[in-house]
Protein backbone atom coordinates (compact mmCIF):
# COMPACT_ATOMS: atom_id res chain seq x y z
CA UNK A 1 0.00 0.00 0.00
CA UNK A 2 1.53 3.56 -1.11
CA UNK A 3 0.79 6.86 0.84
CA UNK A 4 1.81 10.09 -0.59
CA UNK A 5 4.35 12.54 0.82
CA UNK A 6 4.70 15.97 0.57
CA UNK A 7 8.93 17.35 0.96
CA UNK A 8 9.13 21.30 2.05
CA UNK A 9 13.04 22.13 1.73
CA UNK A 10 12.47 25.71 3.15
CA UNK A 11 14.76 28.35 1.77
CA UNK A 12 18.19 25.99 0.80
CA UNK A 13 20.02 29.49 0.78
CA UNK A 14 20.47 28.98 4.48
CA UNK A 15 21.74 25.60 4.16
CA UNK A 16 25.49 26.36 4.80
CA UNK A 17 26.82 22.98 3.31
CA UNK A 18 24.98 24.20 -0.11
CA UNK A 19 26.05 27.94 0.26
CA UNK A 20 29.81 26.35 -0.17
CA UNK A 21 29.09 24.41 -3.56
CA UNK A 22 28.27 27.21 -5.76
CA UNK A 23 28.80 24.97 -8.75
CA UNK A 24 26.21 22.65 -8.07
CA UNK A 25 23.29 22.48 -10.87
CA UNK A 26 19.83 22.44 -9.84
CA UNK A 27 19.18 18.56 -9.80
CA UNK A 28 22.42 18.35 -7.33
CA UNK A 29 21.07 21.45 -4.98
CA UNK A 30 17.66 19.56 -4.86
CA UNK A 31 19.21 16.40 -4.40
CA UNK A 32 21.18 17.86 -1.71
CA UNK A 33 19.18 19.58 0.23
CA UNK A 34 16.50 16.70 -0.06
CA UNK A 35 19.44 14.20 1.75
CA UNK A 36 19.76 17.11 4.87
CA UNK A 37 16.05 17.50 5.41
CA UNK A 38 15.29 13.57 5.01
CA UNK A 39 18.06 12.04 6.98
CA UNK A 40 17.03 14.39 9.84
CA UNK A 41 13.33 14.36 9.70
CA UNK A 42 12.14 10.92 7.96
CA UNK A 43 9.71 8.51 9.19
CA UNK A 44 7.96 5.80 7.50
CA UNK A 45 3.86 7.04 7.88
CA UNK A 46 4.57 10.78 7.30
CA UNK A 47 2.20 12.48 5.17
CA UNK A 48 3.83 15.33 5.28
CA UNK A 49 7.67 16.77 6.16
CA UNK A 50 7.69 20.32 6.79
CA UNK A 51 11.07 22.08 6.48
CA UNK A 52 12.70 22.97 10.20
CA UNK A 53 11.95 26.59 11.41
CA UNK A 54 15.41 28.00 10.23
CA UNK A 55 15.07 27.29 7.07
CA UNK A 56 11.30 29.42 6.64
CA UNK A 57 10.94 30.75 3.31
CA UNK A 58 7.85 32.90 4.80
CA UNK A 59 8.59 36.44 3.43
CA UNK A 60 7.86 40.03 5.50
CA UNK A 61 4.32 40.92 4.38
CA UNK A 62 5.77 44.65 4.25
CA UNK A 63 8.75 43.15 1.57
CA UNK A 64 6.27 41.50 -1.09
CA UNK A 65 5.49 44.27 -3.13
CA UNK A 66 9.79 44.97 -3.39
CA UNK A 67 10.39 40.94 -4.53
CA UNK A 68 9.42 39.36 -7.47
CA UNK A 69 8.31 35.56 -6.87
CA UNK A 70 9.24 32.95 -9.72
CA UNK A 71 7.77 29.58 -9.60
CA UNK A 72 8.66 26.57 -11.96
CA UNK A 73 6.85 23.23 -11.81
CA UNK A 74 8.06 19.98 -12.92
CA UNK A 75 5.36 17.25 -13.82
CA UNK A 76 6.47 14.03 -14.03
CA UNK A 77 3.75 13.33 -16.68
CA UNK A 78 0.98 15.98 -18.14
CA UNK A 79 -1.48 15.49 -15.57
CA UNK A 80 -3.11 19.11 -15.18
CA UNK A 81 -4.47 17.97 -12.03
CA UNK A 82 -1.20 18.73 -10.48
CA UNK A 83 -0.65 22.58 -11.43
CA UNK A 84 -3.07 24.25 -9.01
CA UNK A 85 -1.73 22.02 -6.02
CA UNK A 86 2.04 22.46 -6.95
CA UNK A 87 1.49 26.13 -7.07
CA UNK A 88 -0.07 26.98 -3.78
CA UNK A 89 2.24 24.80 -1.74
CA UNK A 90 4.88 26.79 -3.03
CA UNK A 91 2.91 29.75 -2.16
CA UNK A 92 2.47 28.31 0.53
CA UNK A 93 6.25 28.38 1.91
CA UNK A 94 5.92 31.77 0.64
CA UNK A 95 3.01 33.03 3.11
CA UNK A 96 2.23 34.99 -0.43
CA UNK A 97 -1.21 34.62 -2.35
CA UNK A 98 0.11 35.22 -5.79
CA UNK A 99 3.31 34.26 -7.88
CA UNK A 100 4.51 36.89 -10.26
CA UNK A 101 5.67 34.43 -13.16
CA UNK A 102 4.01 30.86 -12.94
CA UNK A 103 6.69 28.72 -15.71
CA UNK A 104 6.21 24.69 -16.85
CA UNK A 105 8.66 22.78 -18.00
CA UNK A 106 7.01 21.28 -21.07
CA UNK A 107 6.68 17.55 -20.99
CA UNK A 108 8.43 15.98 -23.53
CA UNK A 109 6.43 13.98 -26.77
CA UNK A 110 3.50 15.66 -25.20
CA UNK A 111 0.41 15.40 -27.76
CA UNK A 112 -1.60 18.49 -28.70
CA UNK A 113 -4.53 17.69 -26.87
CA UNK A 114 -2.54 17.04 -23.99
CA UNK A 115 -0.84 20.40 -24.34
CA UNK A 116 -3.99 22.06 -24.65
CA UNK A 117 -5.93 20.18 -21.65
CA UNK A 118 -1.85 21.18 -19.65
CA UNK A 119 -2.61 24.98 -20.72
CA UNK A 120 -6.00 25.55 -20.04
CA UNK A 121 -4.89 24.51 -16.33
CA UNK A 122 -1.73 27.03 -16.23
CA UNK A 123 -4.39 29.73 -17.65
CA UNK A 124 -7.37 28.46 -14.42
CA UNK A 125 -4.18 29.70 -11.82
CA UNK A 126 -4.22 33.30 -13.72
CA UNK A 127 -7.90 33.30 -13.62
CA UNK A 128 -7.84 32.13 -9.86
CA UNK A 129 -5.26 35.14 -9.24
CA UNK A 130 -2.64 32.90 -8.53
CA UNK A 131 0.12 33.84 -10.47
CA UNK A 132 0.31 37.45 -12.65
CA UNK A 133 1.82 35.79 -15.65
CA UNK A 134 2.80 32.70 -17.36
CA UNK A 135 5.78 31.11 -18.69
CA UNK A 136 7.29 27.93 -20.23
CA UNK A 137 10.38 26.15 -21.19
CA UNK A 138 12.07 23.03 -22.92
CA UNK A 139 9.74 23.40 -26.04
CA UNK A 140 10.66 23.92 -29.66
CA UNK A 141 10.01 26.69 -31.74
CA UNK A 142 6.87 25.29 -33.46
CA UNK A 143 5.29 24.00 -30.75
CA UNK A 144 5.91 27.27 -28.80
CA UNK A 145 4.14 28.79 -31.78
CA UNK A 146 1.21 26.96 -31.58
CA UNK A 147 0.47 26.65 -27.87
CA UNK A 148 0.67 30.45 -28.11
CA UNK A 149 -2.20 30.84 -31.12
CA UNK A 150 -4.52 28.26 -29.22
CA UNK A 151 -3.79 30.02 -25.64
CA UNK A 152 -6.44 32.15 -24.08
CA UNK A 153 -3.71 33.43 -21.74
CA UNK A 154 -0.51 33.91 -23.86
CA UNK A 155 2.94 32.96 -22.32
CA UNK A 156 4.77 35.94 -21.50
CA UNK A 157 8.32 34.22 -20.83
CA UNK A 158 9.74 31.08 -22.35
CA UNK A 159 13.19 29.19 -21.76
CA UNK A 160 15.52 27.62 -23.54
CA UNK A 161 18.54 25.02 -22.02
CA UNK A 162 21.39 26.47 -23.44
CA UNK A 163 23.34 23.04 -23.08
CA UNK A 164 20.81 21.34 -25.55
CA UNK A 165 20.26 24.35 -27.71
CA UNK A 166 24.25 26.38 -27.79
CA UNK A 167 22.04 28.66 -30.63
CA UNK A 168 18.42 30.43 -30.03
CA UNK A 169 16.47 29.19 -33.01
CA UNK A 170 16.44 32.55 -35.64
CA UNK A 171 12.50 31.92 -35.70
CA UNK A 172 12.12 32.41 -31.88
CA UNK A 173 14.23 35.47 -31.60
CA UNK A 174 12.13 37.01 -33.91
CA UNK A 175 8.54 35.32 -32.90
CA UNK A 176 9.41 36.37 -29.13
CA UNK A 177 10.19 40.06 -30.19
CA UNK A 178 7.60 40.92 -32.49
CA UNK A 179 4.88 39.64 -29.53
CA UNK A 180 6.54 40.95 -26.70
CA UNK A 181 7.47 37.71 -24.96
CA UNK A 182 11.04 37.53 -22.66
CA UNK A 183 13.51 35.03 -23.92
CA UNK A 184 15.28 33.47 -21.40
CA UNK A 185 17.82 31.01 -20.20
CA UNK A 186 18.18 28.09 -17.67
CA UNK A 187 20.21 25.34 -17.03
CA UNK A 188 17.55 22.49 -15.19
CA UNK A 189 17.40 18.98 -16.44
CA UNK A 190 14.16 18.45 -17.74
CA UNK A 191 13.70 15.53 -15.07
CA UNK A 192 14.92 17.35 -12.33
CA UNK A 193 14.32 14.78 -9.71
CA UNK A 194 14.84 11.27 -10.93
CA UNK A 195 12.95 8.10 -9.06
CA UNK A 196 15.99 6.59 -8.98
CA UNK A 197 17.96 9.68 -7.67
CA UNK A 198 15.18 10.21 -4.91
CA UNK A 199 15.33 6.51 -3.65
CA UNK A 200 19.16 6.58 -2.89
CA UNK A 201 18.28 8.78 -0.25
CA UNK A 202 15.18 7.11 0.92
CA UNK A 203 14.58 3.90 -0.46
CA UNK A 204 10.99 3.14 0.74
CA UNK A 205 10.00 6.89 -1.63
CA UNK A 206 8.84 5.85 -5.20
CA UNK A 207 7.93 7.27 -7.88
CA UNK A 208 8.00 11.54 -8.16
CA UNK A 209 4.80 12.77 -9.06
CA UNK A 210 6.31 16.38 -9.65
CA UNK A 211 8.33 18.91 -8.31
CA UNK A 212 8.04 23.06 -8.11
CA UNK A 213 10.71 25.06 -7.16
CA UNK A 214 10.42 28.38 -6.07
CA UNK A 215 12.79 31.84 -5.52
CA UNK A 216 11.88 35.32 -4.87
CA UNK A 217 14.17 38.43 -5.83
CA UNK A 218 14.88 41.38 -4.52
CA UNK A 219 13.32 44.15 -7.74
CA UNK A 220 15.53 46.95 -7.43
CA UNK A 221 18.79 44.93 -6.54
CA UNK A 222 19.07 41.49 -8.53
CA UNK A 223 19.33 39.64 -5.18
CA UNK A 224 18.10 36.26 -4.41
CA UNK A 225 15.89 36.21 -0.96
CA UNK A 226 14.49 32.70 -0.96
CA UNK A 227 14.67 29.73 -3.00
CA UNK A 228 13.72 26.62 -1.86
CA UNK A 229 11.86 23.24 -3.54
CA UNK A 230 8.64 21.16 -2.69
CA UNK A 231 8.36 17.82 -3.96
CA UNK A 232 5.47 15.25 -4.16
CA UNK A 233 5.93 11.35 -4.41
CA UNK A 234 4.50 8.54 -2.35
CA UNK A 235 6.15 6.02 -0.22
CA UNK A 236 6.02 2.01 -0.10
Amino acid sequence: MTKGLIIHTGNILQLPDLKRKPGHTPADELYDALKIQLCKTFSNGDAEILAPLELSSLLVPEERNSQKITVKLFLSSPQPEFIKLALTAALNDLGSTCADLFLISWPAGISQEDAITLWNAMETVVDQELAYSLGISDVDTQAFVELHNFSRIKPEAIQINLESCCVVPPELVTFTRENNIQLLTHNDPQNILPAETLKTVVPSLQEVIWTVRYQTLLRCRGIIKNKGYVVSTYTA
